[in-house]
């Protein structure tokens, strides 16, 4: 039989039960744990549009101005979205964050995607302006964390994806002015993020942080920026944009990297970390109309499929430009507004709709808590 509550917590509210991940758990007090996966996906596009669908049928989405009827960021800008993520409020609600390509809205906060208006947030706590673009968002135990631009060199952290304070880590070794674009956490207080090839981190949920680890290639040079980060199958896993490298390690020892593997004709596989996803070990890529797929296990890379059409019918779809997976279903979504779903992690695609909306989707997420 499978369990609907711990401790009074539904199952879908549930991160960890005892500092294990919710997905890593397969019974409780002898009782199964029941399936998981995402009951709604939502899209960031291009004009502040947001599109979504239920995870019941990903034939049918609706897309509409996140912020039709608000005040910010300005109506008549038409202000193209970067990445969105799913996570918590302060009270434990479901959040929903995404960033904006403005200088006048830097992130918008919704508890409902499918509301209008989203609420723009271009200040700190402080009533300070965040001077930074956003390239990467992530929610995990209790903490969002926002990154990107390094103008000021800080980041943001939120314990709500409403008010946020900038961190600044401009006294951290070696950082610089160079963007950051790869976050990934435990999901038990342990963040990382990179930049350019260091790998930084903080085991206080992202108030102090600290160089752990440069990252160097077969040739002891460096092999280029890390553009994606992703914990998964307890390894760390750093995508970089120079000839489409991966490298892994195993968390219990970040100073032990693997040896590149490069993805064949991958050269734009890594340029943002939405256009790949992890889950339990299995790491999907997408880029132009490509996936490539592989397997980690600590330091060990395994490819599966290297620089292979995504579209079932080997006809042109546009970029793809964004991939999720709530661990059983994974959806990518292209620069035409076009989305297509696996459910056998990456290995087949179906086509699930077209031009959505009449506008570019950059970034997909599911209601789902990272890690998987």
């Amino acid at each position: 039989m499978a369990y609907s509550q711990v401790n009074d917590v539904a199952t879908a509210n549930i991160a960890q039960i005892n500092d294990v991940n919710y997905s890593s758990i397969a019974q409780v007090n002898d009782n199964d744990s029941p399936a998981s996966g995402a009951t709604q996906w939502v899209a960031a596009q291009d004009d502040r549009r947001i599109a979504f669908a239920a995870n019941s049928d990903l034939t049918s989405w609706t897309s509409q101005d996140a912020f039709s009827g608000g005040s910010s960021p300005n109506p008549s800008q038409s202000v193209d979205h970067i990445h969105i993520a799913y996570g918590k409020d302060g009270s434990g609600n479901p959040q929903w964050v995404a960033s904006y390509a403005s200088s006048g809205c830097e992130l918008a906060h919704s508890n409902d995607a499918t509301a209008q208006p989203w609420t723009g947030v271009n200040q700190d706590s402080s009533g300070n302006n965040l001077p930074n673009r956003v390239f990467v968002l992530q929610w995990g135990n209790d903490v969002w964390i926002a990154a990107g631009g390094m103008g000021t060199q800080a980041i943001y952290r939120s314990t709500d994806g409403e008010a946020w304070a900038q961190i600044d880590v401009s006294g951290v070794t070696s950082i610089s002015s160079e963007g950051i674009y790869g976050l990934a956490q435990n999901g038990s207080g342990t963040w990382w993020f990179a930049q350019e090839n260091r790998i930084y981190q903080s085991t206080n949920d992202g108030q102090a942080w600290s160089l752990l680890h440069t990252l160097v290639d077969s040739q002891n040079a460096d092999p280029g920026n890390i553009r994606a980060l992703h914990f998964t199958n307890n390894t760390l896993v750093a995508g970089v944009d120079t000839n489409a490298t991966v490298y892994a390690a195993a968390v219990s020892d970040l100073t032990d990297w693997s040896t590149e593997t490069t993805l064949t004709s991958g050269g734009n596989a890594f340029d943002t970390q939405t256009q790949s996803a992890a889950y339990q070990g299995r790491v999907v890529c997408v880029g132009s109309n490509k996936k490539w797929t592989f397997d980690v296990n600590g330091k060990s890379i395994t490819m599966d499929e290297n620089n292979i059409q995504v579209a079932p019918d080997n006809t042109a779809h546009g970029n793809f430009k964004g991939i999720s997976t709530d661990g059983t279903t994974w959806v990518a979504v292209c620069l035409t507004g076009d989305v297509f779903t696996s459910t056998n992690a990456g290995d087949t695609w179906a086509a699930a709709t077209t031009n959505v909306g009449s506008k570019d989707m950059v970034d997909i997420a599911p209601d789902v808590y990272l890690p998987l």
